[in-house]
Parts: C-alpha cells; structure tokens; sequence
C-alpha cells in the first residue's frame, strides 16, 4: 500500500531530540532542543524477545551493515555520538541536527567515523573539514530537511558497503533501520546503553509532511497503537515480536527498504499516555518515531553523490552500443 501525507493537528505532540530526558507532557506542540548526549543509538524491541543481542537484531561484522559507522561529533558546543551510513565511498549519510546546532548552524568541527570490518580491528577515519548541512535545515526538530553528510578524507576500505538511495515508491512494506546504541524493551523503555550495531524493523504508517515519515512502536493492543490515534485507515498491530522502535542515538542511522536508504532516523515523539504505555518519551510501546525521507532531499544530495560507476562488463557493453550505432550511421550516409 502507498500513501500520500497527513498533517496531524488535532494532538499535542511531544517531541524529543536524540539524547534529552523524559519531559513532562504538554498542552501544545513542543519542539525541544536536541542535546545529543548520547551513547550511540539504540533499536528497542518488543518485550519476551531474547534476541535483542543476537541474531536477527545484532549485526555482527560481515552481514551487510558495515557500511553504517559510529560517529563521535565534536562540536563547539559539546561531543555527541550519531550513526551515519555510506552513500560513496568516502561520503556519509546522517542527520542535520547531528552536526548544527538549534538555529540550524554548523558547528562540527571533527567527526570519528567507527568502522568494523570483519575479521579485523575497528577502522576510525577522521574528518575535520567537509561537513555539509541542507541549507533549508533550521535547526527545527521536525524539519523536513534534516539531513546532513560528512564528506572522508579516505574510503574506510573496500569491504565497506556502499548503499544506494531508494528511488521507488514508498510504501507500508516492512522496513529495516541500523544503529548503535542503548538497548531495552517496549515494556519499560531504553534501560542501558551499549555500543552495538542493531537492526530493527517496523513498517511507515504516513507522511507527516513531505519530507517526514512516521512509524509508531505496536505491541499488538488497539489501546497502544498511536498512529490509528490519526485516523482508522492507520491502525495495524504491528510486527509482532520484529517490532521495533529507535531511540536515543539512533540520529543519522539509515532506514532500508532491501539494501537501499529510504530514510534517516530523526526524532521520536509522543501524544501522551494512552496510547503511550507511560508518560515519558522513552521509547516505550505507543510512541512514535520520525525519520527524514531521502526522496524529497534527492535535489541537494543529487549535486554531491557521484552517479554509480560501471563495472567492467557494463563499459565494454556500452563501448559495443556505441560502436554499433556509430557503425549505423555510417552506412546510413552512404
């Protein structure tokens, strides 16, 4: 199913950036200042499951995501940790707000992208110059242009994914998204940190606006499912026992449909308890969780990642199109 955007306004939204503390709930719409004291980021699951460090949530190097790096941000104001995924070689994928700060300015000044290969030691190359911000961030934690890369001085290596961007529809299919970072269950919400590299999975219940997808963190029960809060034709349980939500540190981290980047991971939210499960934005069951979409952002990221290169065969077909037509036209002057 695919679906076009809907502006909710009839619910208080409480909003979080990466790494701030439960807030009180509120009457309005808040939109609070990340703080991005985070210990990398963490996917949550749903409760009675035991593989949150394991198999299929734990991605141990060699099983498709070591393209999606650590990042330690420092930045004049502070040193935070993000998650960022390779779209070139030397290019990273993260959010705006991981690099700026709540006016939407740039202030990184060095990023520690962490990199595991398999079967080798964790790769660390460091940035201190080429940090690009979508000039149409404003520093909002909802904002449809919270997207950001961080340009390498070399490639971590070539055993380092290179993801694509999704170019297709986008629909309710079941989705995949990466991280680092604190770890829990939609029972009780994040409970420790770790440095781990997790997948979650979930599937996008509408476009909040153009450029904003939204999922919410099912466990099943009708009372608990905070998108059908915005309309009956958004109601599903849920994944079941895959259901999974982001939280604190999962800013930057790539969201896949197959192996192609649909979205970042931007911000969680809740519209109070029910159908949040407690009164505090914690990753909890009944929350929601925000993410920028790369479609709308393809006209910026268009102007800085390469178009993919051809491989061998590919150039020696193309060599042998051109000859032939070039064939063509010759005999047709004759």
């Amino acid at each position: 199913m695919k679906f076009d955007y809907v502006r909710p306004v009839v619910f208080a939204l409480v909003l979080v950036g990466a790494g701030s503390g439960p807030p009180a709930l509120a009457d309005t719409l808040l939109t609070l200042s990340p703080s991005f004291t985070e210990v990398s980021d963490l996917i949550t699951v749903a409760p009675d499951y035991p593989a949150v460090n394991a198999a299929p949530f734990l991605t141990p190097p060699g099983t498709g995501y070591d393209g999606v790096a650590l990042l330690l941000i420092h930045r004049t104001d502070g040193t935070y940790y993000c998650t960022g995924a390779l779209i070139a070689p030397t290019l990273l994928l993260t959010a705006a707000h991981c690099l700026s700060n709540t006016a939407g300015q740039m202030t990184t000044t060095r990023v520690d992208a962490s990199f595991y290969p398999l079967g080798g030691p964790t790769v660390v190359v460091t940035a201190t110059s080429g940090f690009l911000v979508d000039p149409n961030y404003n520093g909002a934690v909802v904002s449809d242009y919270d997207i950001a890369l961080v340009r390498l001085p070399e490639s971590p290596g070539s055993w380092a994914t290179v993801y694509g961007l999704y170019d297709g529809v986008v629909t309710s299919d079941q989705y995949t998204v990466v991280g680092f970072g604190r770890r829990g269950d939609g029972a009780t919400g994040t409970i420790t940190s770790s440095g781990s590299r997790r997948q979650g999975f979930n599937t996008f219940d509408f476009f909040y606006s153009p450029g904003i997808l939204m999922s919410d963190f099912d466990n099943g029960l009708a009372l608990n499912d905070a998108s059908c809060y915005f309309g009956p034709s958004f109601c599903n349980p849920g994944l079941g026992y895959d259901e999974s939500s982001t939280a604190p540190g999962d800013s930057g981290g790539p969201v896949f449909f197959g192996n192609k980047i649909v979205a970042i991971t931007t911000f969680g939210a809740s519209i109070g308890s029910p159908p949040d499960i407690d009164i505090y934005l914690n990753s909890s069951f009944g929350e929601l969780n925000g993410f920028t979409y790369v479609g709308y952002n393809r006209g910026w990221l268009d102007d800085y990642v390469p178009e993919p290169s051809l491989g061998p065969l590919a150039a020696l077909a193309l060599a042998a199109m051109l000859a032939a037509a070039r064939k063509r036209r010759g005999r047709s002057r004759s």
